[in-house]
């Protein structure tokens, strides 16, 4: 329960920092992504999570595996965006 509330708390730190950062350019599309590598973030946590308890560790590294790489994936897509906006910012600035 405590995990959950720190992970929300950090979510929202994070997004309100993405939010209110200028140079940082995202689309609503963006957003969408960046929402589904939270949700499988959080499925693959809590299936593994779930799974050890059950003492049941290839299952969870399965599903670590199966949840964790997409959310990896459309995590890295956003941060590649975003990284290359700032990026077209700084070129513009200079010019």
């Amino acid at each position: 329960m405590l995990f959950w509330i720190i992970a929300g708390f950090l979510l929202g730190v994070g997004a309100l920092y993405l939010r209110n950062q200028p140079k940082i350019k995202l689309a609503w599309f963006d957003w969408v992504l960046l929402l589904l590598a939270l949700v499988f973030f959080m499925l693959a946590i809590e299936n593994y999570t779930g799974s050890m308890s059950e003492l049941e560790p290839r299952a969870a590294t399965m599903l670590l595996v199966s949840f964790g790489l997409p959310g990896l994936i459309f995590a890295a897509i956003v941060a590649v965006r975003a990284w290359r906006s700032t990026q077209k910012a700084a070129v513009a600035a200079k010019a």
